[in-house]
């Protein structure tokens, strides 16, 4: 079965829910998130996030709404290869309004930033 690869720089997981006509929930698909969010563990912050969907998963989330949305805006992109994340994630929106902050975020600030 073909893979379809999306690629998000959205600070947060995103649930698109698929509904039929009635509002009956039929599928809930989860596109990883947590770009520009330091990892607890290793320290390191990631500029994006990579799902992997079978094409079965991708043609019911193709058309939702909201997942239309995050493509326009820049937030995902939809490939149908495996490219490396930070090759990619370069041509889109960096970063979603709940990304931390970093050092040059606050440069606008008269107060100065401690390292």
């Amino acid at each position: 079965m073909n893979k379809v690869y999306i690629y998000s720089t959205s600070s947060a997981d995103n649930n698109y829910t698929i509904r039929n006509d009635n509002g009956v929930s039929l599928a809930k698909i989860t596109i990883a998130g947590k770009a520009n969010v330091i990892d607890r563990v290793t320290f390191i912050t990631k500029e994006g996030a990579l799902t992997v969907l079978d094409q079965d998963k991708y043609d019911k989330i193709k058309d939702h709404y909201y997942f239309k949305k995050d493509i326009e805006n820049g937030f995902l992109s939809v490939e149908q290869k495996n490219v490396e994340v930070e090759k990619v994630v370069k041509s889109m929106t960096k970063k979603d309004k709940s990304a931390q902050k970093q050092k040059e975020d606050l440069s606008h600030l008269s107060a100065k930033v401690v390292e």
